[in-house]
């Protein structure tokens, strides 16, 4: 085998055998052909996304003149065919009329980007797709949570139960749909919370009518709990009035009860806190609020006691 292949005449030949495969497989790639590829199809709407579009054909075919090179370049002959989707807000269609004609001369820019081919003419067949769509209108609406949480002591919620959907889309005919401004969750109450809980409740909305629909019948809801613990301090009552009244509280200090996570109770600094009532000469009331300040956000007032004091003026 060796002496076959240094052998000067069968090297000639296997190099003559070489260029002649070389220069046939130049000139069958250098003609032109013609190729058709197939395309699924669908339409949709980006300003209404719950829009329906339909379409008289659900398949595309792609007449492709060109070159073997180009052919083999893109690998159409050997992709699997694709589906290619259109938005039909880019085709600027009435969207009143419910109903449209579509020349796929239109769609050759896109179609020539999903097959890899920019500079190659195609001829689609058929020449027209007739599209059709409801004519529905859709709007989002916020979501506004009723459910109510009670905790299992000490436990308390850190902060406001929280929607995963803060807002939600509706769909129907337009004057139904635009005398909808909110949705609501219904009206519950979830006991005996003692950890962080994550469930599912009930959009309130009639799926039973006709005019407006709604594509989800609940929502995901998440509640953030905290072990909390309570305590009690006495602040006296600061007076906040003109330079020239001078006034008498009954009484001088009052018991303030508040609420803290465990985690921050070491946090609070009762130092900081102060309670005060602002008096006015034109002020009639007989006894005057009382008011808290610097009051830290991880802090839960409960009550003030009193909340009101009496009051008297010094001459």
């Amino acid at each position: 085998m060796y002496q076959l292949l240094t052998n000067t005449k069968v090297r000639t030949a296997l190099l003559c055998l070489c260029m002649s495969g070389a220069l046939w497989l130049f000139v069958v790639l250098g003609k032109t052909y013609q190729y058709n590829y197939s395309l699924s199809v669908s339409f949709v709407n980006t300003d209404n996304p719950h829009q329906s579009i339909y379409c008289s054909d659900s398949i595309i075919d792609v007449h492709i003149t060109s070159s073997g090179f180009d052919l083999l370049a893109s690998r159409l002959p050997f992709r699997k065919s694709n589906n290619i989707q259109f938005d039909i807000g880019s085709l600027s269609l009435n969207m009143q009329s419910g109903r449209a004609k579509i020349p796929t001369g239109f769609l050759n820019k896109q179609v020539l980007s999903e097959i890899r081919m920019q500079k190659v003419p195609i001829q689609i067949m058929p020449d027209t797709l007739i599209l059709g769509w409801n004519k529905t209108y859709s709007k989002q609406v916020p979501l506004v949570s009723r459910v109510k949480v009670e905790c299992k002591q000490p436990f308390g919620v850190s902060q406001q139960p929280e929607l995963i959907d803060k807002y939600v889309w509706l769909e129907g005919n337009k004057e139904s749909i635009e005398k909808i401004d909110t949705l609501f969750t219904k009206e519950i109450t979830i006991k005996d919370i003692d950890r962080n809980f994550f469930t599912f409740v009930p959009i309130d909305f009639d799926f039973n009518q006709e005019k407006v629909s709604l594509h989800q019948s609940n929502v995901g809801l998440s509640i953030k709990v905290r072990e909390y613990t309570e305590n009690d301090i006495v602040l006296p009552v600061e007076i906040i009035a003109g330079k020239d009244d001078k006034l008498r509280l009954f009484p001088s200090n009052v018991k303030i009860r508040y609420k803290v996570a465990m985690e921050d109770f070491k946090k609070v600094n009762t130092d900081e806190l102060s309670a005060y009532v602002i008096y006015s000469n034109d002020d009639e009331k007989k006894k005057l609020r009382v008011m808290l300040s610097n009051v830290p956000d991880f802090i839960k007032v409960i009550s003030i006691s009193p909340s009101k004091v009496d009051y008297i003026i010094q001459k």
